[in-house]
């Protein structure tokens, strides 16, 4: 399909600047990756932001990894679906219950469009089921779109934003800001309107983060590096504004959101528009599966822990029988009479191809990496496949996403406040005289932390070097002045010691409250992410942590003793198990209580009156 994109170099104009809603006041909201963790305690701060009408204050939301699930969800909602069924509302500890009452909310429901559907959905033994027909029934050259596959089925379709394409990892629909964007924008030659999502009414302008991969040589040892150049989808436009070390890729600036992976049939993108050709639509399934890449290899080892076990595997295999169709079947025992392989049953062919697949593909990490063509904003200009990752590999904060595509360039650009919230499965505790907090934040303060222990200290100039072995990619993400200040201290020790001084108080012997420290920051120059020197940040930094000031208030006293017998649990897939501090892997399907009282959790604490994170979290947002 011949078309025409405009394209937006980083010296010209800002679209993302340009098409926010900029009667609001200058505030993003980030919401860290982590999975259904994620998902679910940012479907719990939407509650809380809708509650209050804060989220009516908000220019942006930028998202990475799980927090994409949740907010890409919020944004594109489409309009047959209400917010009420989206997220519901907040119900006080004291009317959660494991069964229904009077005013009670029963966590062990969901509605039919919750969020809370997605990480239900996702159950081991449904996400395995679905990874071994995807495997087997796939060529490999396609096994790259297995983690696409899973967020088109899991997190997009129930909410009516799939529309499956030719695949059903694909989809037939592109996305963008509006029509009446696409009408006084798009060049004459574009995807009909038919052929797009469209951002619902009123949200904020949201920032979808990834990473394009870059290899490099190792000097010494002969091996290499991954350098990982942070990339953001919006409804408007999507590239990369930054470029690696050396000038290995170079983005330049963003290509109309329905443009990007298409083919450039030019020799330059430097003048807009410019012809491209599109084989198949860059979807929502294409940025929020890339802003989630790294799953896909940490599913494949849970399947082959489960394909270990005779007893598991064969519920496993069952299971996929029960899903595969009886044209899926045929293409099986097609597959297995072609392969010379002397197997009738079904379950000894699914058998064969199941271990077999999810072999190959953990000997072949490769071969599950999501690539997608690539071409550069300016003069010289090609068409290259490169492979993404997910968002949260460099920056699981979105912080670095959102200051990228706010960045103009110029000296005195405006101030922006961002609310963080670092959905992590790190416990906040103290171990000796360290304090484990903030871990996510460091690199961005230039640190290398060590959650294992809470010590930290600078990135080393070999850690920033890729040709060093001792290279790691997120030493390049410094993007805040860390500087000693006038008390002796730094931004991100502030940072790390107020985290903790919230959530546990005078006391500090427990997480009674809230994590959250409010921080003036200013940035330092970036290439990677085209981040400028001397604009100022208002942060205001909020983490996951138990909050006992909400556990303590459950009067549903069955609910609370399994609760607190999760957070006892050695077994990482039991219920409720490390609650708050899901696994980002062994807890990627929750049930339907785990999700309730962790969204609710939050819900609490940032919109109840009881909570010292509502009224400051106001405060800040009405710039007091």
């Amino acid at each position: 399909m011949s078309n025409q994109a405009s394209i937006y170099a980083n010296t010209e104009t800002n679209p993302t600047i340009e098409n926010a809603d900029n009667s609001r006041p200058n505030i993003a909201v980030c919401f860290s990756g982590g999975g259904s963790r994620a998902l679910t305690c940012a479907w719990g701060q939407l509650i809380g932001l809708t509650g209050t009408q804060l989220i009516n204050k908000v220019r942006y939301i930028s998202s990475v990894s799980g927090g994409t699930w949740a907010s890409s969800v919020y944004t594109f909602l489409p309009n047959n679906i209400s917010d009420d069924d989206l997220l519901g509302k907040y119900v006080s500890p004291q009317n959660l219950s494991l069964d229904d009452g009077v005013n009670k909310l029963n966590v062990n429901t969901l509605n039919p469009h919750s969020l809370g559907q997605a990480p239900a959905g996702m159950s081991l033994i449904n996400l395995t089921a679905s990874v071994l027909i995807f495997l087997c029934l796939n060529k490999k050259s396609d096994h790259k779109w297995l983690w696409a596959d899973i967020v088109a089925n899991y997190v997009l379709k129930p909410f009516d934003l799939q529309d499956e394409g030719k695949h059903s990892w694909s989809s037939s629909k592109f996305f963008t800001l509006s029509a009446k964007y696409a009408d006084n924008n798009f060049p004459l030659n574009a995807p009909s309107l038919n052929d797009f999502f469209f951002v619902r009414q009123e949200r904020p302008l949201l920032i979808m983060n990834d990473n394009i991969m870059q290899t490099v040589a190792q000097t010494e040892k002969g091996g290499t590096s991954i350098v990982q150049l942070p990339n953001q989808a919006t409804p408007v436009s999507a590239g990369s504004k930054g470029q690696t070390p050396q000038a290995g890729i170079v983005g330049g600036g963003t290509v109309e959101s329905y443009g990007f992976t298409s083919t450039l049939d030019q020799s330059s993108a430097d003048t807009s528009p410019v012809d491209i050709s599109i084989s198949q639509p860059y979807s929502l399934i294409d940025s929020v599966s890339t802003s989630s890449a790294f799953f896909a290899e940490a599913v494949l080892n849970l399947l082959k822990g489960e394909l270990d076990d005779a007893q598991k595997k064969q519920a496993v295999i069952d299971h996929v029988k029960q899903r595969l169709s009886d044209a899926h079947k045929k293409t099986l025992l097609s597959r297995a009479e072609g392969d010379g392989l002397k197997l009738t049953l079904i379950d000894d062919i699914i058998e064969h191809y199941a271990i077999q697949s999810v072999q190959n593909a953990l000997a072949d990490t490769g071969s599950i990496v999501p690539a997608y063509n690539y071409w550069p904003i300016g003069s010289e200009s090609q068409n290259t496949v490169r492979n993404f990752t997910d968002g949260g590999t460099l920056d699981n904060t979105g912080i670095i996403g959102i200051l990228s595509q706010t960045d103009t360039g110029h000296a005195g650009q405006e101030e922006i406040s961002l609310i963080a919230f670092d959905n992590t499965d790190v416990p906040l505790v103290k171990k000796g005289n360290n304090i484990i907090a903030g871990a996510q934040a460091a690199p961005l303060f230039g640190i290398d932390f060590d959650v294992d222990n809470g010590t930290y200290q600078p990135f080393t100039a070999a850690q920033q070097d890729p040709s060093n072995a001792d290279f790691s990619a997120t030493s390049l993400t410094q993007v805040f002045d860390n500087s000693v200040d006038a008390s002796g201290t730094t931004p991100f020790e502030q940072l790390v010691k107020g985290l903790y001084r919230a959530s546990c108080g005078a006391a500090m012997d427990e997480n009674s409250d809230p994590a959250f420290i409010e921080l003036a920051l200013t940035t330092v120059s970036n290439s990677l992410a085209n981040i400028s020197a001397e604009r100022k940040v208002m942060l205001f930094y909020v983490q996951n942590a138990r909050i006992n000031n909400w556990q303590n208030n459950l009067d549903d006293l069955k609910l609370k003793s399994e609760i607190e017998a999760g957070q006892k649990a050695e077994w990482p897939f039991d219920t409720f198990a490390n609650f708050p501090y899901y696994s980002t892997f062994t807890k990627i399907g929750l049930e339907a209580k785990e999700s309730n009282c962790l969204s609710q959790m939050w819900a609490w604490a940032t919109s109840d009156d009881g909570s010292p994170l509502k009224t400051r979290l106001q405060s800040f947002v009405n710039g007091e």
